[in-house]
């Protein structure tokens, strides 16, 4: 009797682990990923726009968090320790499947479809050889709520099939391409930028100090590097850096740098060694400005491209201005430049978080912008190289290289506006096409019908 009950035990015992082992709580949820293609969709619509892979780079992240909480409420353990940016490999079924032998495996996608959203979870069960799907197109009003329903529903419906799951090899996965990572795209160029900076600051520090030795120097410049990039790699693991963003900060960091040490050579801040630090000032003015803007919304590429094009054209036109006032341009600009410099990345920046603008539209207004200024200079140049030099001669000058560089991107921002869609007109074959045969008939003498022949051209006008 004794062994008898000791086998039930047993038996009992074993079959509870395996149900244990084969369903436990513990999930991976997976960072939403955005489709790189529209499949179904025209080659010229396939790929998302920049303004469309912000806007869904910005629901990725409510997404992530939505199904975070989803998760724990549905009495799921959520295991952080492998949340990471996966690859294309990585999301495949068959990948889906291989790592959901001991846990729950969920990865979002997130596209947009006509102002709509096509939220869709995959999901496989702790165990199963089964992959889940849900797909839903919602309102952008939508997705916090539907989307915690579509994950309960996965989450039941692999909580009753995984002891039936089908040991049998899964059907080939429908190819797809999940290319663009939705989680702090930016983190290399933040990392080069910060560790820059930082190198900086521990060379305007030591400067400051009055010290020029030189081993200090080095240590020092190492150190801020150092402290440069660790700070860039927390900031990007904490929030979502995209490459818009990092650009945009190292925008507000190197213009006002520059700013502050031109302002300061133009003064003629003494010691020499404090303009360093008149640097430092104008970055931290910057950076706080721009991490205010950011706070608010994230910033695309071509918003980035805008800021630094106003901080080097303010550059320019700033220390052009300096020059057209004291009527010579044989003397260095930098207290034009620094204003300049300032007050360009300012103002644009400030624009870019109104308006949105593809990147490559931006370089072609720079480029605009700058043969127009240099086609200026060229047609006053001789002022420069005559004779009997003047102020006014030179203020000429100034102001034709300013002109043209206003008219050329003026000229280059009308060119490059996108034609608003609209349907084409049919067309025929061919615009003129031209035609023999019977136009009528008419009765001779005898009463019998007399075909008229005729031609013409017919065609659109």
């Amino acid at each position: 009797m004794q062994s008898a009950a000791a086998a039930v035990a047993a038996a009992f015992l074993s079959s509870y682990a395996l149900h244990a082992g084969a369903a436990p709580d513990d999930v991976v949820l997976l960072p939403t990923v955005i489709p790189a293609e529209r499949p179904g969709q025209p080659p010229e619509l396939s790929q998302p726009d920049e303004n469309d892979l912000t806007n869904l780079s910005k629901w990725a992240r409510e997404l992530d968090a939505v199904l975070s909480e989803a998760a724990q409420d549905l009495g799921l353990n959520l295991d952080v320790s492998e949340r990471m940016a996966a690859s294309a490999r990585d999301l495949t079924e068959d990948a889906l499947v291989a790592r959901a032998a001991e846990r729950w495996v969920v990865s979002p996608r997130l596209e947009l479809v006509g102002g709509r959203f096509r939220v869709r979870l995959v999901a496989v069960a702790p165990g199963s050889q089964v992959v889940l799907v849900r797909s839903l197109e919602l309102e952008p009003r939508e997705v916090s709520i539907r989307a915690m329903v579509m994950l309960r529903d996965l989450v039941q419906a692999g909580r009753g099939s995984v002891a039936a799951a089908s040991p049998e090899k899964p059907a080939a996965p429908r190819p797809s391409d999940y290319a663009v990572p939705a989680r702090s795209q930016g983190r290399a160029v933040l990392a080069v930028n910060s560790a820059a900076f930082g190198g900086y600051v521990g060379f305007s520090l030591q400067r400051a100090a009055g010290s020029s030795d030189d081993r200090l120097t080095y240590p020092l410049i190492a150190l801020g590097t150092g402290i440069g990039l660790g700070g860039s790699m927390i900031i990007a693991d904490e929030w979502d850096v995209g490459l818009g963003d990092a650009w945009y900060l190292s925008a507000g960091a190197w213009w006002p740098t520059l700013s502050g040490v031109l302002l300061a050579e133009g003064y003629g801040v003494d010691p020499e060694s404090d303009r360093y630090m008149y640097g430092l000032l104008g970055a931290s003015v910057g950076v706080s400005l721009a991490t205010a803007s950011l706070s608010f919304a994230g910033m695309g590429e071509g918003g980035a491209t805008l800021t630094h094009s106003g901080g080097a054209f303010g550059l320019l036109l700033g220390g052009a201005t300096q020059l057209a006032i004291e009527g010579t341009t044989e003397t260095t600009p930098t207290r034009g430049m620094g204003y300049g410099a300032g007050a360009g990345v300012v103002v644009f920046g400030a624009l870019a978080t109104k308006f949105h603008i593809a990147a490559s539209r931006v370089l072609l207004i720079d480029l605009g912008a700058t043969l127009g200024g240099l086609t200026g200079a060229a047609a006053t140049s001789p002022l420069l190289f005559g004779e009997e030099r003047s102020e006014g001669k030179d203020r000429a000058f100034l102001a034709s290289a300013g002109a043209g560089l206003v008219a050329g991107g003026t000229i280059a921002y009308l060119m490059t506006r996108p034609d608003p869609a609209r349907p084409n007109p049919p067309q025929a074959a061919l615009p003129l096409r031209p035609w023999v045969g019977v136009v009528g008939h008419s009765t001779d003498s005898t009463g019998d019908a007399v075909p008229a022949w005729g031609g013409g051209v017919s065609g659109l006008w």
